[in-house]
């Protein structure tokens, strides 16, 4: 985070005195100079610049809860889909077991 407003100082600070060393007459001829729009203009540039970095780390933000989001729910569907899979072979081999044992019977009935 600290990152992006270094890089965003430091690159105001290059611009200025570029500004400024093209102006020979110094700072305070600069501030005459210059037209009062133009501060206007500046502050619209610093204060974009800080909105996009703001506005990009709360979408990131935003879009990190709903990718947790959305796994946690791909996850919750695959131990359900496990749950019920298991389940359905336990009730499977139940009906195995319980044919067996009824086939079982049936012959022990079949021999009398």
């Amino acid at each position: 985070m600290m990152k992006g407003y270094a890089a965003l100082f430091f690159g105001a600070i290059l611009i200025a005195a570029f500004v400024l060393k093209e102006y020979s007459a110094g700072v305070g001829n600069f501030f005459t100079m210059t037209p009062w729009w133009m501060y206007f203009v500046l502050c619209g540039i610093i204060y974009s610049g800080y909105r996009i970095v703001t506005l990009f780390q709360e979408d990131r933000e935003i879009e990190q809860r709903v990718i947790e989001e959305e796994g946690r729910v791909y996850m919750e569907r695959i131990e359900r889909a496990k749950a019920q899979e298991s389940a359905e072979d336990d009730d499977a081999e139940d009906l195995v077991a319980a044919a067996g044992d009824e086939d079982h019977y049936h012959d022990d009935s079949n021999r009398l």
